[in-house]
């Protein structure tokens, strides 16, 4: 079949667009795959009621990518189709995130056309991979550990992304650039020997090919197979979650994401309890962030033996089994940290806390020294430095009254139970050797009142009124 008739062809069976039509961004490289996909969605842009617009993302990687640049913005201006390029520097990112750069420039691409789809309300994100670009990546999720999904290659279509040319060959668009005189773009790096694509396709298919030359047909049925045998798990598993097939209460609380029961999980299939977890956990982390199968096996495992596990599956979220459940934690972002200085007799608002610190000096003895909560009594002589009322930093260590040795801020939060989302808001009162005051919880051992006391430093906390 002519490459126009298989991509116009898998649009319809695909269901690739919306039957009106609207802005359609093409994933540009200037590549000939990319650049084959962009001019046949221009001659199919009547038929499809389409807008086409094309993103091209300069790595900052080879210094030809300039020259890429110009060539794609010739072949744009004689398509009549808008051009947005961006650029980036994928080295850069790629160290800032610890990941290689492939991973890096892919997670670069797909925020970029995420930001321009929003932009310009597009329908789709049509992408250039083929069906060569299919196997390679079924054989490179073999090759790295998967299970079916993995085997089921990219999707035809995802929320927002779709690839029309993926049942078309690699060979195919070259033809198409060629017999058209399509200006096309050789990307340099495809040459690195380090490449695991780059061996996959040059070493391993061609062997494979040897072997066995209905290959390619025989994966891609696989493929196929299992793609259908994955939307019937899905199906499975929404029915199991939305249509009562277990108690309300688990069900509810599942796709709230916040807690599976251990009775309903572990009367669970193995095959459905694997599926669940992924799936619950998608909701959350992303398909692209979601942990080896080697974790989440570990973790399926503590909640059939009902055991105390922690598991940290990223910056803000963890999650725990025991006895009763498997539960999702997450860590709300650490506040801004703030800093004022005390003056005596000066009231300071505290906006980040909610409330208003004052401190004054008196002299001992005082007749009666009984604080509340938010008061505190403090040898003034103790003080050193600036006083400053600040919220808590990572790595703070004070000794509170009562204990023999410095501790951990973030232990003694834990050890008197200040609510979580408190902890890292709290107005704490210090000087220059470090912290004097938690309100409402303990005062530091070195400043606590004693017979030898001539000065009393007094600490009042005010906290605005919410009920009003």
């Amino acid at each position: 079949m002519e490459i126009l008739e298989r991509v116009r062809a898998t649009i319809h069976e695909r269901q690739l667009l919306p039957p009106e039509g609207g802005t359609v961004i093409v994933g540009y490289s200037g590549g000939a795959d990319s650049t084959a996909l962009l001019h046949l969605m221009t001659r199919l842009q009547g038929e499809f009621n389409l807008r086409v617009h094309a993103a091209h993302l300069h790595h900052g990687m080879r210094p030809e990518a300039d020259d890429d640049v110009r060539v794609c913005e010739a072949v744009c201006a004689g398509l009549g189709v808008p051009l947005h390029v961006e650029r980036v520097d994928v080295p850069a990112l790629a160290q800032a995130q610890r990941v290689s750069l492939e991973e890096a420039g892919r997670n670069a691409r797909y925020a970029f056309f995420d930001r321009l789809a929003r932009e310009l309300n597009a329908v789709a994100v049509a992408l250039a991979h083929t069906r060569d670009d299919q196997i390679e990546t079924i054989l490179i999720n073999l090759l790295r550990g998967t299970g079916p999904r993995g085997l089921c290659g990219m999707p035809y279509k995802r929320d927002h992304i779709i690839r029309p040319l993926l049942d078309a060959t690699r060979a195919q668009t070259h033809q198409y650039c060629a017999a058209h005189g399509l200006p096309t773009i050789f990307d340099s790096t495809n040459l690195d020997p380090h490449q695991l694509r780059r061996r996959v396709r040059m070493e391993l298919i061609p062997l494979l090919r040897d072997l066995s030359p209905a290959f390619d047909r025989h994966l891609l049925r696989l493929a196929n197979i299992l793609e259908n045998e994955e939307a019937w798990w899905d199906y499975e598993v929404r029915s199991l979650l939305e249509c009562g097939s277990v108690a309300s209460a688990d069900a509810e609380t599942l796709l709230q994401h916040s807690k599976v029961g251990r009775e309903f999980f572990t009367h669970l299939h193995p095959a459905m309890q694997r599926r669940v977890l992924r799936k619950w956990l998608r909701a959350r982390l992303g398909a692209l962030r979601l942990p080896p199968y080697e974790i989440l096996e570990g973790i399926r495992r503590a909640a059939l033996e009902g055991k105390r596990t922690s598991w940290q599956l990223s910056d803000t979220l963890h999650l725990t089994t025991d006895e009763t459940a498997l539960t999702l934690h997450t860590k709300p972002p650490d506040p801004e940290p703030y800093e004022y200085p005390v003056q005596l007799e000066t009231p300071i608002l505290i906006p980040q806390a909610g409330a208003w610190l004052e401190a004054r000096l008196l002299n001992a003895p005082l007749p009666s020294l009984e604080a509340t909560p938010d008061d505190a009594f403090l040898d003034a002589d103790a003080v050193q430095g600036q006083l400053v009322v600040r919220n808590g930093r990572r790595g703070d260590r004070f000794q509170p009254l009562g204990m023999p040795a410095p501790k951990k801020l973030s232990d003694i939060f834990i050890d008197r139970k200040i609510p979580r989302a408190e902890r890292w808001r709290l107005p704490l009162l210090c000087d220059a050797a470090g912290i004097l005051w938690v309100p409402g919880y303990t005062i530091a051992a070195r400043a606590q009142i004693t017979p030898d006391t001539r000065r009393v430093l007094h600490i009042t906390l005010r906290r605005n009124d919410t009920d009003t």
